[in-house]
């Protein structure tokens, strides 16, 4: 009986975080500045930063809900058939939809060349389609798949000593690692490179879930407000980092990493403030556990193949735009595709021969 009220306050958790954290995602990929776009003046400084880094907390939220539920398997599961089902329900739907994606890119392509234009796929199509590959896994939301299914793998390897807290403090150097790493790009700094960035957050929910009835006590003394305000300082350094390394850092690259140190504690605080308010009821409604996995694979076709044949014929670019319309123009495209998004998961889980291209 305790059990199984234990399970579902779990799985209540998980599916209303999962839909907040997919949603930032998506409001984070829709930002309608390249990287190489810097403003001079602070005040639009300010508005991007804002912007960049409001919704970051989003990927580390996923790791440490992926960790609480790989906890929750450990004393059931092998670690070769919990990889096997991850790789089911998540590898298979991914290259699925990497195929798709390639297959738009070459459509366009197609397109251009019938046009007249030179089309450098043709001229060197070998080189063309390794750099498309390329691109996909490591600059697009696809880097996910591959960071995740790798950082599960590393955890497992150390399975037998995973509540050890030397493990722990490996893993957390790991991602401390490239926070300073901000600063000196010893190796790229991107997080989409970051193999070993995200495997502490795992083991983080890994021990959150050995340890959950002592958390919840913890977390019920803890008031709401003492939260807020911690979250919201925390936001605030992360802002102050993000503008340091605008202005200050010499390499100035990726001001707005999610594995800034200051983003690290912001993502943690933010993750305790969205557990203690608790579930939302109307969330539920929307079929978090079974929506989130596709809405990730599909949102960013969606913003670069999609987007650009609205933008494109109505001269719409970042060109002479101010921070504040740009933001707007953000959530505009974070709406358009976040609602085409969930209504094609939505079509295709109602079709039993191919939901499996959206995963779970």
């Amino acid at each position: 009986m305790l059990t199984n009220t234990k399970e579902k306050v779990n799985y209540d958790f998980i599916d209303s975080l999962r839909f907040i954290a997919i949603i930032t995602i998506v409001i984070e990929h829709s930002y309608f500045w390249p990287y190489s776009i810097y403003f001079e003046n602070l005040g639009e400084q300010i508005i991007q930063t804002i912007t960049m880094d409001l919704f970051k907390f989003g990927t580390i939220t996923f790791y440490i809900l992926a960790g609480f539920l790989i906890g929750d398997k450990l004393k059931t599961t092998s670690s070769l058939n919990y990889l096997k089902r991850r790789f089911d329900g998540t590898f298979k739907p991914w290259l699925f939809w990497i195929i798709i994606f390639l297959i738009l890119i070459y459509a366009d392509i197609v397109v251009i060349y019938f046009k007249g234009s030179d089309v450098e796929a043709f001229k060197k199509p070998v080189h063309f389609f390794l750099e498309k590959v390329k691109y996909i896994i490591v600059e697009t939301s696809f880097w996910f798949i591959l960071n995740f299914l790798g950082s599960i793998s590393i955890l497992l390897i150390f399975r037998k000593y995973i509540y050890q807290y030397w493990v722990g403090t490996m893993l957390a150097i790991c991602s401390l690692f490239y926070s300073l790493n901000l600063y000196h790009e010893w190796i790229p700094s991107r997080h989409t490179t970051a193999i070993l960035g995200f495997v502490f957050y795992l083991w983080l929910g890994v021990i959150m879930h050995k340890y959950f009835d002592a958390f919840n006590a913890w977390i019920k003394k803890v008031k709401v407000w003492s939260l807020v305000i911690l979250t919201t300082i925390t936001f605030v350094l992360s802002c102050m980092e993000s503008l340091y390394i605008t202005n200050y850092s010499v390499l100035r690259v990726d001001p707005y990493n999610t594995l800034k140190v200051t983003n690290i504690i912001y993502s943690l605080t933010a993750f305790l403030l969205l557990y203690k308010i608790g579930d939302v009821k109307w969330i539920k409604n929307l079929n978090p556990r079974s929506s989130t996995y596709g809405i990730h694979l599909i949102h960013y076709i969606i913003i670069v193949q999609v987007l650009p044949l609205i933008f494109i014929p109505l001269n719409i670019t970042p060109v002479g735009k101010s921070s504040f319309d740009l933001v707007l123009v953000q959530y505009g495209r974070f709406l358009f595709t976040y609602i085409v998004s969930y209504i094609l998961v939505y079509v295709i889980n109602k079709i039993d021969r191919i939901k499996w291209i959206v995963g779970q």
